[in-house]
């Protein structure tokens, strides 16, 4: 449901975790916050300064509670409207005592999901990319997650945007001014010149911005890393080994796993959703073979493949859907082998017929031979995937495919046979471009998506 600022109610929501806890915090805001405060208190207190008080229930006096009230008067706060915190006891029945009084008062009502960063963003105390810096600190759930999303709120990028900009009115300006007086063709070079300087200068720090590796995109959601194999491969077991519990049913009976099993995984800070797959093999049986199929189909979003065989088949190479995809062949099971004491995890040249950068390992699931090794080296392919360097980053396909419309257009503006109107008119539309990097213009659809993605008095 979309909604914006001719929706003028106080909106209020729990801002912590719900259940039994040592403190509750409830946001308010809105133009009606002021009132609330005096009718659960009885007084506003000074502006941003902790006030020990009552909460008490308007029409009785009845005390719901004992807490600390916050008060943050308009512009100065979070949404920039005028904003209170109540910080009480964290039993549910206090809670929901506030929270059902709140709802009583008139013109007030239960905030949305992300309605409170929303406001924000909408009364100018925030722009989209913060937003979305704030949504992926949410989301994280791995230490370099974390650190991602904190990476994101540095500014760098919001700076970068603005000056690109600034550059851009004043770059737009000198074209204006060559169309006002383009007969003083003396004049209308120097403008020429200073413009060309101008946008050159912008596309040297936008250029390197466009080329997606995908970096941030895995870090957000994380590396997939398929295994697969042929039936009674030990892949189950592998999975079991990884994770550190068991999430699989593992038999020595082939064809076990019949459908996709996927644990998602912190391996040294980096989140990896690893996915355990039915046995590849040529099947009659509709049950198995729709396995099968979801495997293959899932190799297609696969960032690493795994491809299992025992010590004693090593000729089972992957199927031919896997011909483009980052493969690592595990020989399994060399417990049972007499070489078994000298196997070790190391790279090694792959067989002609499949990729020269694939890697053989040989492990044992069962005893744990050289699985911490395999371990290791998934970590080190994690991080060097998954690491994000430098100080302008772009965290998702929607800031890059803005920079990206960006440059497009200021390369086209630099086209010395366009017409100065068209040079113009390229110089908007890359101005649109950061507008919406920003937030300001035509994302609408995009607020909607993200918001509902927030927790409730966020």
């Amino acid at each position: 449901m979309a909604y914006g600022l001719d929706d003028r109610h106080t909106i209020f929501a729990l801002a912590t975790g719900y259940g039994k806890a040592a403190i509750a915090v409830i946001r308010i805001s809105g133009p009606n916050s002021p009132r609330a405060i005096e009718s659960l208190v009885g007084r506003l207190p000074p502006p941003r300064h902790a006030t020990f008080a009552r909460i008490m229930e308007p029409r009785t006096s009845a005390i719901l509670d004992h807490g600390i009230v916050l008060w943050f008067p308009a512009p100065n706060s979070f949404t920039g409207e005028d904003s209170a915190e109540l910080q009480v006891h964290g039993a549910r029945s206090v809670v929901a005592a506030i929270l059902r009084t709140l709802g009583e008062l008139e013109d007030f009502r239960p905030a949305r999901p992300g309605e409170f960063a929303r406001r924000s963003l909408e009364n100018g105390k925030s722009d989209l990319i913060a937003i979305e810096a704030l949504g992926d600190l949410i989301e994280a759930e791995t230490e370099r997650q974390r650190a991602f999303a904190i990476l994101q709120t540095s500014g760098n990028l919001q700076e970068a945007a603005k000056w690109w900009r600034e550059q851009l009115i004043d770059a737009l300006v000198l074209i204006e001014g060559e169309l006002d007086f383009s007969d003083e063709s003396e004049a209308q070079q120097s403008s020429a010149s200073e413009f060309r300087t101008i946008v050159q200068e912008i596309l040297k720090t936008l250029a390197p911005l466009t080329a997606g590796n995908g970096k941030t995109e895995r870090l957000r959601e994380g590396l997939t890393v398929l295994i697969a194999g042929p039936p009674n491969a030990g892949k189950s077991t592998l999975l079991n080994a990884i994770a550190k519990r068991e999430v699989a049913i593992v038999s020595e009976r082939a064809g076990t796993t019949r459908d996709l099993i996927e644990v998602k995984l912190d391996l040294g800070g980096f989140p990896v959703n690893l996915i355990d797959t039915a046995g590849i093999q040529k099947s009659d049986d509709p049950i198995e073979q729709e396995g099968i199929n979801r495997a293959l189909r899932k190799s297609e979003a696969a960032d690493l493949i795994l491809w299992l065989t025992p010590l004693t088949e090593p000729t089972l190479f992957p199927p031919e859907q896997f011909a483009d995809r980052t493969i690592w062949h595990i020989l399994t099971k060399v417990d049972q082998q007499a070489e078994t004491a000298e196997a070790v995890c190391r790279n090694e040249k792959a067989p002609e017929d499949v990729s020269s950068a694939a890697r053989k390992f040989k492990i044992s699931a069962r005893t744990g031979l050289n699985i911490e090794n395999l371990i290791v080296r998934l970590q080190e392919y994690a991080n060097e995937n998954m690491s994000v360097d430098g100080s302008l980053i772009v965290a998702n396909e929607r800031q890059r495919f803005a920079i990206q419309m960006a440059h497009e257009a200021l390369l086209a503006s630099l086209d010395e046979n366009a017409p100065l109107e068209v040079v113009a008119e390229e110089l908007r539309r890359a101005c649109f471009s950061l507008e919406s990097l920003m937030g300001k213009v035509g994302v609408e659809n995009v607020l909607d998506q993200l918001f509902s993605r927030f927790c409730i008095g966020k």
